[in-house]
């Protein structure tokens, strides 16, 4: 038993190190995720600050936190299992080996998802840290450990979503296709950079149900002192249940995939 989980642990740590590798060929990429959001939270903070009468530094970090996370979800989704898997199987045939080999598929996949995390993770501390300090001073980077942590919370769900959007890519033999639709969708219900209530309720409602706009708002919160342990475990929840989905969802593929005998 102690063998077979050291063999997985190897194995999720040789999955991660590739990924790794492959992610810090586009060093660029690194930069833009620390980079650009200063320039959108900027733009959307100025123009926000016309209509609410805020000039301080509390509307720029609102906005700063909310385009991170919106960025963040949709790397994590878009990166995630289904482009993996799609790349994958048009890449030669890889899949089917990959199927075929003693490593779980839950272990490459979830391997692949945590550097993201982490890298998304990394990029959002070197960007936050000078503002959170600017901001609120030693005890900002207190708040900025906690906010990074709901952060990590946060970003698990979208892990199971990118499994159940992995279903829809590998039957629809179509990656392009539904992720260009899938995208702006749930960017709009994302809730994570737009006051939600000028949203019909029903909306508000698919807002609450998709885990960004909890992670946004718990991250604020937390931000500015005001913490909610009632939004923390709603995340928690989220979380759980999305993983859940996500799993259960993936296992059913695999299992038809098996059984075709073939990708």
């Amino acid at each position: 038993m102690r063998v077979n989980r050291l063999g997985k642990v190897n194995a999720l740590l040789a999955v991660m190190m590739n990924e790794l590798k492959i992610i810090s060929r586009e060093p660029g990429g690194l930069a833009l995720l620390i980079i650009l959001p200063y320039f959108i939270a900027g733009g959307m903070a100025f123009i926000a600050s016309f209509f609410v009468r805020v000039t301080s530094g509390g509307v720029f970090i609102r906005q700063f936190i909310g385009f991170e996370v919106l960025m963040l979800s949709m790397i994590m989704m878009q990166t995630g299992g289904a482009r993996f898997l799609w790349e994958e199987r048009r890449g030669g045939g890889r899949l089917e080996f990959l199927l075929a080999s003693p490593t779980s598929m839950y272990v490459i996949l979830f391997g692949t998802s945590l550097v993201m995390i982490v890298v998304n993770i990394g990029a959002f501390t070197i960007a936050s840290l000078p503002l959170f300090y600017a901001e609120y001073g030693l005890i900002g980077a207190v708040r900025l450990a906690v906010a990074l942590l709901l952060l990590f919370i946060g970003l698990l769900p979208l892990y199971g979503i990118g499994l159940l959007i992995a279903g829809l890519v590998m039957r629809l033999n179509d990656a392009d296709s539904v992720t260009n639709v899938l995208t702006p969708i749930l960017t709009i219900l994302s809730g994570a950079t737009y006051p939600i209530y000028v949203l019909p309720w029903w909306i508000r409602e698919l807002v609450y149900a998709l885990p960004m706009y909890i992670t946004f708002y718990s991250m604020y919160l937390e931000s500015i002192g005001h913490e909610s342990l009632t939004l923390i475990a709603y995340l928690i929840a989220a979380t759980i249940i999305y993983l859940l989905l996500g799993m259960t969802s993936y296992a059913r593929l695999e299992r038809e995939f098996k059984n075709r005998g073939g990708i």
